[in-house]
C-alpha cells in the first residue's frame, strides 16, 4: 500500500465511522447487529466470530462463533478491540497511519497478541460517544472489516463509502 492509498483509506475509514452511527444503542440493537454479522458472513468462504462489547462496563452484549472457528478467533477479536480503543478508531487505523507515514505497516504488530491492529473491530457510536465495539474475526485481507460495514449498512439501512486497498 502506498502512502497515498493509506491516506485515502484513512479518509474513507473516518467517513465510515462518522456515517455508521446509531441514534440509540442497547441490547436490542446489539442483538440485531450481531445477527446481521452472522447473516452477512454467510457470503464468505470461512465463518467468523462476532462479539459486541458495551464499553461502559466491558459487558459482552452479543457473541457468536461459527462452526469452523474456535477460541482463537475470540482472542484475536479482543486484541482488535484493544487496538481500536488505543487508536480511538477502527482497528486497522494504526496500520493505515504507519503506511501513510511511509513506515512498514507490520511495525505496528509489536504488541501481538495483546493488541491486534488488523481489520475487525469497529466503534459503535451514538452521536460522538463510543458506546460499544463490534468485533469480527475469522477472515483475512480486510474482509472482517467488510463484514462489519455490510452488517452496519443492513441494520442502519444505509450505504457507506468503501476503500479499495487491502489491509490485513
Amino acid at each position: 500500500m502506498t502512502t497515498d492509498e493509506a491516506r485515502a483509506a484513512m479518509d474513507v475509514l473516518l467517513e465510515q465511522e462518522s456515517f455508521l452511527r446509531f441514534d440509540t444503542f442497547g441490547a436490542a440493537e446489539a442483538f440485531e447487529l450481531g445477527n446481521a454479522v452472522v447473516h452477512v458472513a454467510k457470503a464468505f468462504e470461512h465463518g467468523v466470530s462476532s462479539t459486541v462489547v458495551r464499553e461502559s462496563d466491558d459487558l459482552v452484549m452479543f457473541q457468536w462463533v461459527a462452526d469452523d472457528c474456535d477460541g482463537r478467533n475470540l482472542l484475536f477479536a479482543q486484541g482488535k478491540r484493544v487496538a481500536a480503543k488505543k487508536a480511538g478508531h477502527a482497528s486497522p487505523w494504526a496500520q493505515l497511519v504507519a503506511a501513510a507515514d511511509g513506515a512498514d505497516p507490520a511495525s505496528v504488530w509489536a504488541g501481538v497478541p495483546d493488541e491486534v491492529p488488523a481489520c475487525g473491530a469497529f466503534p459503535i457510536r451514538v452521536g460522538e460517544e463510543w458506546v460499544a465495539t463490534l468485533c469480527v474475526s475469522g477472515l483475512s485481507d480486510g474482509l472482517d472489516h467488510e463484514v462489519i460495514v455490510r452488517a452496519l449498512e443492513q441494520v442502519l439501512d444505509t450505504r457507506a463509502p468503501r476503500w479499495e486497498a487491502q489491509v490485513a
